[in-house]
């Protein structure tokens, strides 16, 4: 797991070079740039670690199916329900 997956997935933030999340009450530094690569601290090594090893759910779109439908053979016998027709030839 990269710094930057770690820091998506402990919402962390960028903040003077260094990658940082709190967790449990505590501002714990996970990775610091030097040149233009990101090194995980021992810290953020150790934390990496234990994320790969969770399995993060994605949220999978759930199809819903109505339980009930009522039959209405006419548009008379549906109470409350308001149609506007133009039955107008043009």
């Amino acid at each position: 797991m990269n710094p930057l997956d770690l820091m998506k997935r402990l919402n962390g933030q960028i903040l003077g070079h260094k990658i940082r999340a709190t967790i449990n009450g505590e501002i714990v530094v996970l990775a610091k740039l030097e040149g233009q690569d990101w090194q995980l601290t021992e810290k953020g090594q150790v934390l990496a670690n234990e994320q790969s090893n969770v399995v993060v759910a994605e949220a999978v779109p759930v199809k819903t199916r109505k339980k009930f439908a009522a039959a209405v053979e006419s548009v008379s016998e549906a109470v409350g329900l308001r149609v506007d027709v133009d039955v107008s030839k043009e």
